[in-house]
Parts: structure tokens; C-alpha cells; sequence
């Protein structure tokens, strides 16, 4: 890594709607947080604006549904946890772990 590079630089992993041609969705997941975008990533919304969280949410992972298309099912990993949402990222469920917490 760069000594230049940023934290807040790094991209864990992107995941880009099947029908990314037409729609421009695509996700990005970041030590930051999961961001999503409508335009082909030429801009970039918080994609865990509705969870009104206090602090970041590391992110280093995301996946869509194999029928996403029809279903619109994006999952988010994070710390202890999983993330779902059935809106294509505008809304989400937070599936919580037992101690020790998986990462």
C-alpha cells in the first residue's frame, strides 16, 4: 500500500446488478461503510443511510442474490454480523452473532 493511500481509500469488495448495462446499480464495500450507486459509479450514497447509524460500519463484503434481479436481495458482512436488505440496499435487516463474534 501506497504510503499516500488512505483508509478511506480502500474498497473491500463491488458488486454490480446483473442488469448493470441498463440500471447503473453497484455497490461498493469499505472500511467506511457499504456505499451504493444508480449512475454507473459516477456518484456514491451511503447504502446504510436508514440503519441512522452513530459511527462507520466496516464493511468487507457484499453479494447480491443469485435471483437478484426478480428479488432484489443484497447481503452486507460486517463485524459480528450480517446485513440484508430485499430493497436493493435502501433498507436493511441486521442478522446479530453470539460472542465470539465471526468476522
Amino acid at each position: 500500500m501506497n504510503q499516500e493511500t488512505q483508509l478511506e481509500d480502500i474498497v473491500y469488495a463491488l458488486a454490480a446488478s446483473p442488469s448493470f448495462e441498463e440500471d447503473g446499480l453497484c455497490f461498493a464495500a469499505r472500511p467506511t461503510g457499504l456505499y451504493r450507486s444508480q449512475d454507473g459509479a459516477r456518484s456514491w450514497q451511503d447504502a446504510y443511510a436508514s440503519l441512522d447509524l452513530s459511527a462507520a460500519l466496516t464493511t468487507p463484503v457484499v453479494a447480491l442474490s443469485p435471483a437478484f434481479e426478480t428479488d432484489a436481495t443484497l447481503f452486507a458482512g460486517a463485524p459480528g454480523g450480517v446485513l440484508r436488505s430485499a430493497d436493493a440496499g435502501l433498507s436493511w435487516h441486521v442478522a446479530s452473532f453470539p460472542p465470539p463474534p465471526p468476522f
